[in-house]
């Protein structure tokens, strides 16, 4: 038999179920965790949750079954959970450690585990590092322990209803937003249910589409990205509806499509929930984006008077950011954002809801058309290169892109957080780095005008496409 390999990436382990994660793998990992846990940081209550994906159900069993083999106090959700409710449940109902069975916005061949701890946030690199180093080192014994695992009924708990009666309270304690028609698609993942319930809890006119949970999807790839989610996208350009919400597998991703702005991703999100919840009083510290994150939040920081911490891909770090008082908001490109004030991680149902309350009380296409006539329109574009070993080739490639990048234009800088990054004094910057969840080299590049993108990104594209096949 191979010997079981576990990798953690930007969020959790993932790979194609019944390759790269199988019920032995899912099992190692599972007793790797609870061993390094339970020494570091100590465990006598685990919650196990699952997404809608094939297998995620069985997986989740697995790992609630290994932790009874522990002696923990285990429960199972008793229906898929997005993750953000996790980490909501972790905290609530106070467990000492969560797993999350999802490969989040992953196409459907795809499966994972996520790893939450105490605190309601994702594993620290510290952390799974240990896991890892767990399995390296004690791998035969990790292996005797999980061969003969006794599979027993798990007690399960409703962990929605409390979700949805928070959010509810919450946002009506703090909005009083005019009724608004709004489409909610959960792609078919964990969000059914859920975001929907909530808007109509506050007097929205709330409609859910794509809602029977399906481990294929239906045949989309469940990331709210815009060629996904073209329906939605007509839907409010029609005059349907007010505006549209939509989700990933495991719901801690949203876009939104506004009437009079169209298609929003974070890029266009995070600015505006800035302005928005400065202006509330709820953002007086600061506010955290990753490298691959638009700068537009930089220059709204800068006249807002607050500090911009940038950090590497991955909603751990701006958790962490949060966590040190050095942001109440953060986010990513890729869709999700966290708040000091609510959870340790991202929640796409949260910020949907969010989105719908801004533009029932202000506006969202009102606020980002002040942003943009005061800083400008940020374009914004990204190319996928396949790759394996990502990371090690672009730190192998690092010398002739900084040549190249010095050629096109003024630098201000290099940044290095998260592969390699060139930022020029006109105001566009081109990012290439290795994906943390998938065999592709990312490239991503942000200017004033979508001609100095493309220039920016074939530049780069060409020049990665020749040292990788080289």
């Amino acid at each position: 038999m191979d010997r079981v390999t576990v990798k953690f990436g930007t969020d959790g382990v993932r790979g194609i179920v019944g390759e790269s994660i199988t019920d032995l793998v899912v099992a190692v990992i599972a007793e790797a965790t609870l061993r390094y846990w339970g020494r570091r940081h100590g465990v006598s209550r685990v919650l196990v949750s699952h997404d809608t994906r094939r297998m995620s159900r069985d997986f989740a069993v697995i790992i609630a079954s290994v932790a009874r083999e522990h002696g923990v106090d285990a429960n199972i959700v008793s229906s898929p959970t997005p993750t953000p409710v996790v980490s909501w449940a972790v905290l609530k109902y106070r467990y000492d450690l969560a797993f999350q069975v999802t490969a989040s916005h992953n196409p459907p061949m795809y499966n994972g585990v996520k790893v939450i701890g105490g605190d309601g946030a994702p594993a620290k690199p510290e952390d799974t590092n240990g896991i890892e180093e767990v399995i390296n080192s004690e791998y035969d014994d990790v292996l005797r322990s999980v061969r003969d695992i006794e599979y027993t009924q798990i007690p399960s708990i409703n962990v929605r209803d409390g979700y949805v009666e928070y959010l509810v309270s919450w946002f009506s304690s703090r909005f009083k937003p005019r009724k608004l028609k709004v489409l909610v698609d959960p792609i078919h993942g964990a969000a059914v249910g859920y975001t929907a319930s909530i808007l109509k809890g506050l007097g929205f006119d709330a409609v859910e589409v794509n809602s029977e949970q399906d481990p294929d999807f239906k045949g989309k790839l469940p990331n709210p990205e815009y060629d996904q989610i073209k329906d939605d996208i007509d839907a409010v350009l029609s005059g349907k509806y007010d505006m549209a919400i939509a989700h990933d597998g495991d719901s801690d991703r949203v876009a939104m499509v506004v009437k009079g702005l169209g298609y929003l991703d974070a890029n266009r999100i995070i600015p505006v929930f800035l302005r928005a919840l400065w202006g509330m009083g709820m953002v007086k510290r600061g506010v955290a984006r990753t490298v691959a994150t638009t700068h537009l939040i930089d220059d709204i920081a800068l006249d807002l008077n607050i500090k911009v911490t940038e950090t590497p891909v991955g909603i751990k770090y701006i958790v962490d950011a949060i966590n040190r008082g050095e942001a109440d908001i953060g986010g990513e490109e890729s869709g999700g954002l966290a708040y000091s004030w609510h959870i340790p991680e991202k929640d796409g149902i949260y910020s949907g809801v969010m989105g719908a309350c801004i533009e029932g009380t202000g506006g969202v296409s009102s606020i980002y058309g002040e942003l943009t006539s005061r800083y400008g329109e940020r374009h914004f574009r990204r190319i996928d290169i396949k790759a394996n070993d990502a990371k090690t080739l672009v730190n192998r490639i690092k010398p002739e892109l900084r040549r190249q990048l010095t050629s096109m234009g003024e630098l201000t800088g290099f940044v290095e957080i998260d592969g390699f990054k060139a930022v020029y004094r006109d105001k566009s910057w081109v990012l290439i780095r290795g994906s943390g969840t998938e065999p592709l080299i990312r490239i991503y590049s942000e200017a004033l005008s979508m001609s100095r993108v493309n220039e920016l990104l074939g530049s780069v594209v060409d020049l990665v496409n020749r040292l990788v096949k080289g």
